[in-house]
């Protein structure tokens, strides 16, 4: 299979509810942006796609986590784990009612 097929294209619907919680959850500014990709990992024991969620915030440097599961798999608990590799703190029902209600 060929990287790039529809096959192995997020949902969007996915992408945005991703990228909204995470921005209500953390309180991102407005001129601050999480960026959420899905890529083919070719590294030796990687699952064949990986979800690469980012956070750019001005005055701050860019935060970065791997989720070595594709998009359309993420799930609040892997939400709560990039959260806290950025050393932010998020309850589990927060993620999980925001997540929801995207």
């Amino acid at each position: 299979m060929l990287i790039g097929t529809s096959s192995n294209r997020p949902d969007l619907e996915i992408v945005r509810r991703i990228k909204l919680t995470l921005h209500k959850a953390l309180c991102v500014p407005e001129d601050g942006m999480i960026t959420v990709t899905q890529l083919a990992c070719l590294e030796e024991g990687c699952a064949p796609l990986e979800t690469v969620v980012g956070l750019i915030q001005p005055g701050a440097s860019q935060l970065q986590h791997k989720v070595h599961k594709p998009t359309n798999d993420i799930s609040t608990n892997d939400l709560i784990q990039i959260c806290e590799a950025w050393g932010y703190e998020i309850s589990e029902d927060a993620i999980t009612s925001l997540f929801k209600e995207s």
